[in-house]
């Protein structure tokens, strides 16, 4: 009997806290049934699934073991539709943790929603939210982890980071975000991860200072129209391993310092208008194999992508080198490689395959398979298309058309008039 009757105190030892647990406030019960009512879609399922009054056993809810008070809402997924319910959040008082990611939540973010002061987390990614971004978002200070990103969030990022100094994860990518870098997202010292990737961010990149993040290990940047060129406080950023820059306006060579981050494994700063060879260093990174050490190296651990970076002068004598360069509006330039691209510039030397001059004068081009129109033109080679006045080519395969043309060579199509021209 007494083993008995010590096996019924055991199991209820066992059986009264897991019933406390799944005890819940009268606020935060409220709070639910008032959430799951006011939405539709998935809240049909959501509110036949939330039955009784023991909350804390609901599915996608989380409580404090002590105090019972719901911490956690995590509900990805679940088809919910209409505004998100802010009236009935912000009776959740306690709530640490809110996931509505992958639904298909629309309007702009509550102002209730900011009244969640132990908010640490905050995912709403991925579904059709609007408006701008509330400057009160500074007050959630508490978080460590926001991610708002695909949805259609417009205007400026509020700057109001330098209140949100707990940050480790900041996601708001593939959104409609215009206007300049915030400078305060200087101030997040404890960031990990900085992903505003595919919204229409403008101004110097410079405007954020990366000096003071030394956990920072990935930063995506990429399809904005960031300018200026490679912020060199990203040299501090020693726990580096993913740097994404790719679509953007920026100028400049590519750094020898990027050569220094020795746990970089991504790197893409491809269509930008930077110039240059990528430097030697990069080929010293750790982890890193490498076939070529050109323009364009192929990396088999390391995916860098700096191939397609198009080289942008306007104005000045520069030289060039690689390929996929274009100068517009520029004079006494010189390039080297392939598949270059002059427009309205003068007195350029082009070499290599398949470049194009528009509008120039005075070029001079050497190699195969160019397009030229303008005047006093010196062409060479093979398999040219020339169009324009007074212009001297040599070589084989070329249409010429204009005037005042003198062509040497053979198996010329030639149209216009006062043509001087010599071979078969």
């Amino acid at each position: 009997m007494a083993k008995c009757w010590l096996l019924l105190l055991l199991l209820l030892a066992f059986l009264l806290p897991a019933a406390h647990a799944k005890s819940c406030h009268p606020n935060d019960l409220r709070a639910l049934r008032g959430f799951a009512g006011n939405l539709g879609g998935g809240g049909v399922l959501l509110r036949a699934e939330w039955s009784g009054a023991s909350c804390c056993g609901w599915e996608g809810v989380g409580c404090d073991s002590s105090s019972g008070r719901v911490t956690v809402l995590r509900l990805p997924g679940y088809g919910l539709t209409g505004p998100i319910p802010g009236a009935s959040l912000a009776g959740l008082a306690q709530l640490e943790e809110l996931f509505l990611g992958s639904n298909s939540f629309v309007g702009s973010l509550p102002e209730e929603l900011f009244s969640l002061a132990g908010l640490r987390k905050l995912s709403l990614e991925s579904n059709e939210l609007t408006g701008k971004l509330s400057s009160r978002l500074g007050e959630l200070k508490n978080l460590t982890f926001l991610n708002l990103s695909v949805n259609r969030f417009s205007g400026r990022l509020p700057d109001v980071f330098g209140d949100l100094m707990s940050l480790d994860h900041l996601a708001m990518h593939s959104n409609g975000l215009s206007g300049s870098l915030p400078p305060s997202l200087s101030s997040l010292s404890s960031l990990s991860e900085l992903n505003l990737r595919n919204n229409s961010l403008s101004g110097p990149i410079a405007r954020v200072n990366f000096s003071g993040m030394p956990l920072l290990a990935s930063v995506d940047f990429s399809t904005n129209n960031l300018s200026g060129s490679l912020p060199v406080s990203l040299a501090d950023c020693s726990a580096l391993k993913s740097l994404t820059l790719a679509n953007n306006q920026l100028v400049g060579t590519i750094p020898s310092w990027i050569g220094e981050l020795d746990n970089l494994r991504c790197l893409d700063i491809s269509n930008n208008s930077l110039v240059g060879e990528v430097p030697k260093g990069l080929t010293c990174l750790k982890c890193l194999a490498t076939a070529d050490r050109s323009v364009g190296m192929a990396f088999t651990n390391m995916p860098l992508h700096v191939k397609r970076n198009r080289r942008v002068l306007q104005q000045q004598p520069n030289v060039l080198s690689g390929s996929n360069n274009t100068v517009r509006s520029g004079g006494g330039n010189v390039l080297s490689g392939d598949n270059n691209t002059v427009i309205s510039g003068n007195n350029n030397t082009l070499s290599g395959t398949n470049n194009t001059v528009v509008s120039g004068s005075n070029n001079v081009l050497t190699g195969s398979h160019h397009v030229v129109s303008g005047s006093n033109n010196v062409v060479s080679d093979t398999s040219h298309v020339v169009n324009g006045s007074s212009n001297t080519v040599s070589g084989r395969n070329n249409m010429v058309t204009g005037n005042n043309n003198t062509v040497s060579g053979s198996n010329h199509v030639v149209s216009g008039n006062n043509k001087v021209i010599t071979g078969g």
